[in-house]
């Protein structure tokens, strides 16, 4: 699995979920209750990670990384690598941009193919659709997906004590473990319209089919 797809496909699998932070305290107990609660307030929100990735030895497959994402369901998202480089993979809805600062470039597709329909868990289908979810205790729960596609076997979506999103980790069919940590979560309203990338001047824009 490439770096890129990797991240696109934990941007696809997190989103759904890495904002539960914004949806705020719940009466409601159990993980699985506040995963559901979130997929059906919240349609908005922005927030930083942290990232690392290990093989089944433990040791770093990539550096550790860190940014900033935010997202407008259905479809709508930002998610931005500020370190160790910059990258920043946008998605109107309809087209997927991913920006390479550095290369002055970005690679253009539709957004239709680009990910598995497992992982556009941000967009308005039922989470348990595509995914059999178990609950390990009331603050983590696991989701394996029932068509398996090659990319991801499990999900491991972990709450704190009081009740809000602590991180999650995804497991590879190559055993690779990926880590990621949510901060600074809010729910706010957007603009569709920011979610459209604007292509600096001298920028070489590549259409692609991967």
């Amino acid at each position: 699995m490439t770096e890129l797809t990797r991240r696109t496909f934990i941007i696809g699998l997190c989103l759904a979920s890495a904002a539960a932070l914004a949806a705020g305290k719940t009466e409601a107990t159990g993980s699985l209750v506040r995963l559901k609660a979130f997929l059906k307030s919240t349609t908005s929100a922005r927030g930083t990670f942290r990232q690392t990735v290990i093989d089944r030895s433990g040791r770093e497959v990539s550096k550790p990384s860190s940014g900033y994402f935010r997202f407008m369901r259905p479809g709508r998202f930002e998610w931005t690598y500020e370190k160790p480089y910059v990258q920043r993979i946008m998605s109107d809805g309809k087209t997927l941009w991913i920006h390479d600062p550095e290369l002055f470039q970005v690679t253009e597709k539709a957004l239709e193919g680009a990910l598995p329909s497992t992982a556009i868990l941000f967009g308005e289908r039922d989470f348990e659709e595509d995914w059999n979810v178990t609950e390990i205790s009331d603050t983590v729960l696991e989701a394996r997906p029932k068509n398996p596609d090659g990319s991801f076997e499990s999900v491991v979506i972990e709450f704190d004590a009081r009740g809000e999103l602590a991180g999650m980790e995804l497991v590879d069919t190559f055993a690779q473990r990926t880590t990621l940590v949510f901060g600074e979560i809010v729910r706010e309203r957007m603009d569709p319209a920011s979610f459209r990338l604007e292509i600096p001047e001298g920028t070489d824009v590549v259409k692609s089919a991967f």
